[in-house]
């Protein structure tokens, strides 16, 4: 009696893929809605655009985002982090708080010049996403509040509250990004350099 075999996958292999395939499809909604953003604005971009753009149906679109607003929360939540591990690896192996806050402060301005498209939507609807840019704020207030601590306990920087500095540093990289995405004829280099000068003059301890 000849064996009858079946061509069964393992369940665990099966679910793997599925996860693959699900991931693939939404980084390509994400990466279509941020071209068609860019191009067309928030919006002047329909959920049929972003789902044909990614070469899939809108039901499955809708099987990833429950609207093009979460779509656009996860695109920037994404992109912070993104950044956060960025400028965390580029203070990697620096000592010195003051260099640190070079590597930090100019990898933020070049990540917010290869991103501009999401900055811009971000920015230009400050009211329609307060809520989001609180959130992305938040993160980066957290990050700076503990390395200015460290930088006073290492009697490098002034001894202000740290949380207010925070605020500050992170209030003035906002609105000098906001602000550089209509003024872009200013090299971002500059805009880098300045801040940086303002942040190091402002907080370093007087010997």
């Amino acid at each position: 009696m000849g064996s009858n075999k079946t061509n069964i996958v393992p369940l665990a292999e099966a679910s793997g893929r599925q996860g693959r395939r699900r991931a693939k499809t939404r980084a390509e909604l994400l990466r279509a809605a941020q071209q068609l953003f860019a191009s067309r604005g928030f919006h002047g971009t329909k959920v049929a655009d972003i789902a044909t753009a990614a070469d899939v149906g809108t039901g499955t679109f809708y099987l990833h985002f429950e609207n093009k607003d979460a779509l656009f929360a996860d695109l920037v939540k994404e992109t912070s982090f993104r950044m956060r591990e960025e400028m965390d690896a580029a203070k990697s192996g620096l000592v010195d708080p003051h260099e640190q806050n070079r590597a930090a402060t100019s990898t933020f301005f070049r990540f917010a010049a290869e991103n501009r498209d999401v900055f811009r939507i971000l920015f230009g609807h400050s009211v329609e996403f307060d809520t989001l840019l609180h959130e992305v704020h938040a993160l980066f207030v957290a990050d700076i509040e503990q390395s200015y601590s460290e930088g006073v306990d290492a009697k490098v920087f002034q001894p202000f509250r740290a949380t207010i500095v925070a605020q500050a540093i992170v209030g003035m990289l906002s609105q000098l990004v906001s602000w550089w995405l209509d003024h872009q004829e200013i090299p971002i280099e500059e805009i880098t350099d300045t801040a940086h000068r303002l942040i190091r003059q402002g907080t370093t301890r007087d010997v």
